[in-house]
């Protein structure tokens, strides 16, 4: 015998809930008389996902830590982090002017436009120490980049350019940060907490950011910066845990590694079984059982791991 060579192994949000449904009938577990099966899938859907936002809360998914690239705005100290937020995006295109470009112009020369699309977000930095952002109109060639709106300032050479597709969504927290700088180095920023920030005694004071504050609010989060930034040639990178993606279709794939398959069968059973029938205290204790010793076999799997240093005193 071979092994498969495979590692693909998925489910898709109704496999869980299938699988949940029928611990649940192999335990003694019916379906109440006000209840369809398509109903029992709807509800067992909209179940799972607020199942999976409630585990965001206790920090459940170490694989959605990122970094986020935040672009900083001359005398803007916060910015808003989400899908309607400030410019702020999970992986972006670097470049610089290559041909100085004029006030008016519709389009810019840069050093490379590898990378770059239709309707890309794109910021060129302006000699008014600006930065100025539109979208690219039409797929970059030879290296032109033609823009949406013309520049409203002149763009020597050697100005950053910077493009990216999408931007991000609100983050759940934000744990570390560098300032990038426009010599390529990266400077550690102190991450906050909003007494620490409320206590700055002068929050108008200019410079290079050293400090940040995050407030993860609703649609969009609010990152306060500190000092307000004096130029646009540096941008933050902040390490962020993001959201789950949303289930909303019966064969949608789970934003979750393979190993937490078990523990979302066995805790949304636990959930379901709460609102099924014919289900005895010893069975809802058995499927409890299996849903606590299956969340935390994997939460152990789920968290960092490097050395640990004992200093004698």
């Amino acid at each position: 015998m071979s092994r498969s060579g495979s590692y693909d192994f998925n489910v898709t949000r109704d496999d869980i809930i299938a699988g949940a449904i029928r611990i649940i009938f192999g335990r003694g577990g019916k379906l109440p008389e006000t209840k369809s099966p398509q109903n029992e899938y709807d509800e067992a859907a909209q179940a799972l996902n607020m199942m999976l936002k409630a585990w965001q809360a206790r920090r459940v998914g170490l694989w959605k830590n990122a970094e986020i690239i935040v672009f900083l705005a001359e005398d803007t100290a916060s910015y808003s982090l989400g899908p309607t937020g400030d410019h702020a995006t999970l992986s972006l295109v670097e470049t610089e002017i290559s041909t100085a470009a004029e006030s008016g112009d519709s389009t810019v020369t840069v050093d490379s436009i590898t990378g770059m699309s239709d309707l890309d977000a794109i910021g060129i930095e302006l000699d008014d120490d600006s930065l100025q952002w539109t979208t690219i109109d039409g797929t970059p060639a030879s290296s032109v980049i033609t823009l949406a709106t013309t520049l409203t300032d002149s763009a020597a050479v050697d100005n950053n350019v910077y493009t990216y597709t999408t931007i991000i969504q609100r983050p759940l927290s934000i744990s570390e940060g560098r300032r990038y700088g426009d010599d390529g180095t990266e400077t550690p920023l102190g991450i906050l907490t909003r007494e620490q920030y409320m206590n700055l005694a002068n929050k108008a004071t200019s410079g290079s950011p050293n400090q940040v504050y995050y407030d993860p609010q609703l649609d969009n989060g609010k990152l306060y910066v500190w000092p307000v930034p004096d130029s646009v040639e540096e941008y933050l990178k902040l390490s962020a845990r993001m959201p789950i993606q949303d289930l909303d279709d019966t064969d949608d794939d789970f934003d979750l590694p393979n190993e937490w398959f078990e523990a979302l069968k066995f805790n949304l059973a636990y959930k379901l079984a709460l609102e099924y029938e014919g289900i005895d205290a010893q069975n809802m204790m058995i499927i409890k059982g299996m849903a606590d010793e299956s969340f935390y076999d994997v939460v152990g799997f789920d968290a960092e791991h490097g050395s640990v240093y004992v200093e004698v005193d």
